[in-house]
């Protein structure tokens, strides 16, 4: 009943929120398996277009190929992920991307200054009365 009586209390604001982070959650799920879904389709490319590659190569057996460039395509696709991670940080490049536009970082940060600006000043008053004694 306690909790009953705390939805009806919630007000629009929160309950947009809450609604905004469980279509968050959903999206970033989507984004996950979409990243499967990528392989899915690149295969299906290569076998749907084997017959005009075929016919732009001149090669009379394309299809015996395909076992060879499937995996060359996804051989590809791996060693730019590899590139992406190792040269690029493509997962530090996209944190830095998310505090630059998250309000909550950047709050946190202005009270950090703050409070690093006041412990200087504490320590220079500190300071000042140590080399008064």
């Amino acid at each position: 009943m306690a909790q009953q009586t705390s939805h009806q209390h919630l007000t629009v604001k929160q309950r947009l929120a809450r609604w905004r982070e469980f279509f968050f959650a959903q999206k970033y799920r989507f984004d996950l398996g979409q990243s499967f879904l990528v392989i899915v389709n690149f295969t299906l490319l290569i076998i749907t277009a084997s017959d005009k590659l075929q016919i732009f190569f001149g090669i009379p057996r394309l299809r015996s190929l395909l076992i060879l460039v499937v995996p060359l395509g996804f051989v590809g696709v791996w060693v730019f992920g590899y590139f992406m991670d190792k040269v690029v940080r493509a997962a530090q490049m996209s944190e830095r991307q998310s505090v630059k536009r998250s309000e909550v970082w950047a709050h946190h940060n202005a009270q950090m200054d703050r409070i690093e600006q006041e412990l200087r000043e504490l320590k220079d008053i500190l300071d000042r009365r140590r080399t008064h004694e």
